[in-house]
């Protein structure tokens, strides 16, 4: 994530999803025990890494018994798959400020995405280090690896769409196949998600140069002209 766009559905302004709000907001009991299992396994990671993940560790944490969270999770497996669910929904709900609209609209999905990554950085790098520790887990653990996947594959689609809108209206360059476009901005995001805020305003202002087209450019410098002017 970026390990921080890869469940992105929401944008500012827009409802929080249904799905997302059952498991953050469970109104029944059973939904509000399972959404603290899943805290206490996200918290455990955080703190001592995939090799800390034990059940009964969990269990303890959230204050309940082996026996209570196996009936929500009968393997540590469904654990996993609900815990990336669970940071899914978190993604989609938490958000950095909107950029200031540029008339570019895949130009201002590319500053969400940044601006979303200096978000988590500064107020909740917890989130981007459970990622970090799903992906370097995954290199070890075929189950893992198999959730990590379903992760990366939702969060292609988004990157996908804003490229593809991007070079449809003109506003990225033409001369890059979109899905070369799309593999890099997913290894830049995912690398800046263990940068400063410093390198990640570099970064952003290096990869809209890069990535914008001429007319982009152009369009760009003339609102800032005509913004000076006024």
């Amino acid at each position: 994530m970026d390990y921080y766009a890869f469940m992105n559905d929401s944008v500012h302004g827009v409802s929080i999803p249904n799905w997302a709000r059952a498991l953050l907001e469970p109104a029944d009991e059973a939904g509000r025990r399972r959404a603290s299992l899943l805290q206490a396994a996200f918290d455990t990671i955080a703190e001592a890494g995939f090799e800390g993940l034990r059940t009964r560790a969990v269990a303890q944490r959230a204050g309940v018994n082996i026996a209570t969270l196996h009936y929500y999770f009968p393997s540590k497996q469904h654990l996993i798959e609900g815990l990336a669910q669970w940071i899914g929904a978190k993604f989609v709900t938490l958000h950095g400020p909107a950029p200031k609209p540029s008339g570019l609209p895949a130009l201002d999905r590319l500053r969400q995405e940044f601006a979303d990554g200096r978000f988590y950085l500064r107020e909740h790098p917890e989130m981007l280090l459970v990622m970090q520790e799903f992906g370097l887990r995954a290199h070890r653990d075929a189950a893992v690896m198999a959730v990590t996947k379903q992760m990366n594959a939702h969060w292609r689609q988004g990157i996908e769409q804003m490229v593809e809108a991007g070079v449809a209206d003109g506003t990225f360059r033409s001369d890059v196949p979109p899905c070369e476009l799309t593999a890099m901005l997913m290894t830049l995001f995912a690398g800046v998600a263990g940068s400063d805020a410093a390198q990640m305003e570099a970064i952003a202002r290096h990869t809209e140069d890069w990535l914008l087209s001429p007319r982009a450019k152009r369009k760009l410098a003339a609102a800032r002209k005509s913004g000076a002017k006024g």
